[in-house]
């Protein structure tokens, strides 16, 4: 799975965020004017900057731009200390017109200034340190970035847009685990996670090798969104397990087939050689016509080896059909419930879901077995053939809680798996 760069708030939405106050910047630098005149109550501008304020505010409504900052900068220079409604009638009127002559590595810290003071309001201050954010993004400045976004959280920010552009400034950074954990804010409020936000998280988790948390995002993936590149990753930490229990091996095979990821030449064979070996020539029949189908082998002499296969599985298939009602009957009356397992595999790799379920549970019933785990296993498998994907979810859940750490793992994934459709569809 590549890379997913996470979205972003668009320079054109930050533009107009900036254009929107223009109206809030000049109506309060003409009231602090007006008030610095007429001495009324509230906060006004130091008398000593009211005549280059008020050139200012003149040049600024004629749209004199030049002539502005150089009002500004002369009430910047003015001798005598400044008020902090003085700086702060300063730097909006800065960077209104830092905007206006585009020149935004300017009007950054202008407004970020404007939005600290105590005379912005809580809007002021969100509006202005979002597009601040947005802005220092633009000039590649991603420490600013990620300093103004937190900021916008401390005061109150849930966009995902605000989240989204923390979080890429610190992959940016180098800070993989910190902009894991800034998506994590967001996912974490979404009734479906957004597939983009979860990949770039997954990613993030891989460059600092946190094998734990990514096998955690993957796993929404797979649920929200089971798709075969997801489910290959999902399925990685067992294909690099050495397996030696074939019966565990063969499971592992039916999932990757039920989930599209059956893909090599190789992984059908063995898939089609193991389920023979075990006794169910139908399932090997069902897997070998599938890779000639879809044209799996290319080289002739798999062609002509599994051909070879098929043709044999074919006829033992039909035999074996013929005697499983037989074969049911020797399982009443083994001592353990393992022939009862294999008789209700053998009705599973012939579609026989609900004579499948009922030898499952039978032998399971009955006890004794070698593998528990994989008696569970079956038993997920068969309710979920039978359409009972909530009842076979809580048989894989109680597999995933084995000792046995493949499994384990096999068994949360077929939970997944039975829990996939009712996730993709959730909004």
């Amino acid at each position: 799975m590549t890379s997913t760069a996470v979205s972003k708030i668009p320079v054109a939405t930050l533009l107009k965020v900036i254009f929107s106050c223009a109206s809030l910047w000049l109506g309060a630098s003409m009231s602090g004017l007006a008030a610095a005149a007429d001495q009324a109550p509230g906060p006004t501008v130091s008398r000593a900057l009211a005549k280059p304020l008020k050139a200012a505010q003149d040049a600024l409504q004629a749209k004199h731009w030049d002539a502005v900052l150089a009002s500004l900068k002369e009430a910047q220079t003015t001798a005598g200390e400044k008020t902090a409604y003085d700086n702060f009638v300063i730097n909006q009127m800065l960077g209104f017109v830092y905007v206006q002559k585009q020149d935004f590595a300017s009007a950054a810290p202008a407004l970020e200034a404007a939005a600290q003071s105590q005379y912005a309001t809580p809007e002021q201050q969100k509006q202005w340190l979002q597009a601040v954010m947005g802005s220092y993004f633009a000039q590649k400045n991603y420490a600013k970035t990620v300093e103004v976004g937190q900021q916008l959280v401390k005061r109150g920010a849930t966009d995902a847009e605000t989240y989204t552009t923390i979080a890429d400034s610190q992959g940016k950074l180098g800070d993989w685990k910190g902009a894991a954990g800034t998506i994590q804010q967001v996912v974490e409020h979404q009734n479906k996670p957004d597939k983009k936000l979860l990949e770039y998280q997954w990613n993030c988790y891989v460059k600092v090798n946190d094998s734990a948390d990514a096998g955690k995002v993957i796993e929404q993936l797979v649920a929200y969104y089971p798709e075969p590149d997801y489910w290959l990753n999902a399925l990685a930490p067992l294909s690099r397990m050495d397996i030696k229990d074939a019966h565990l091996q063969l499971n592992v095979y039916r999932l990757m087939n039920d989930v599209g990821v059956l893909k090599r030449p190789t992984d059908y064979a063995e898939m089609a050689e193991l389920a023979l070996d075990q006794g169910y020539p139908a399932e090997s029949q069902a897997v070998l016509e599938k890779a000639f189908a879809q044209k799996i082998f290319t080289e002739q002499r798999d062609k002509d080896r599994y051909q070879h296969l098929l043709d044999g599985v074919r006829q033992r298939a039909t035999a074996d059909l013929a005697q499983l009602g037989s074969s049911e009957k020797d399982a009443a009356a083994a001592p353990t419930g393992d022939s009862y397992l294999r008789v209700g595999a053998a009705y599973l790799s012939y579609g026989q879901n609900d004579k499948a379920l009922a030898a499952i549970t039978k032998g399971i019933d009955k006890g004794n077995l070698k593998s528990p785990d994989e008696a569970r296993l079956l038993l997920g498998i068969a309710k979920l053939r039978t359409k009972s994907a909530t009842d076979a979810e809580r048989d894989f859940d109680k597999v995933s809680m084995s000792s046995n750490t493949a499994y384990a793992r096999l068994g949360r994934l077929w939970a997944l798996h039975a829990g996939a459709g009712s996730h993709s569809h959730s909004v």
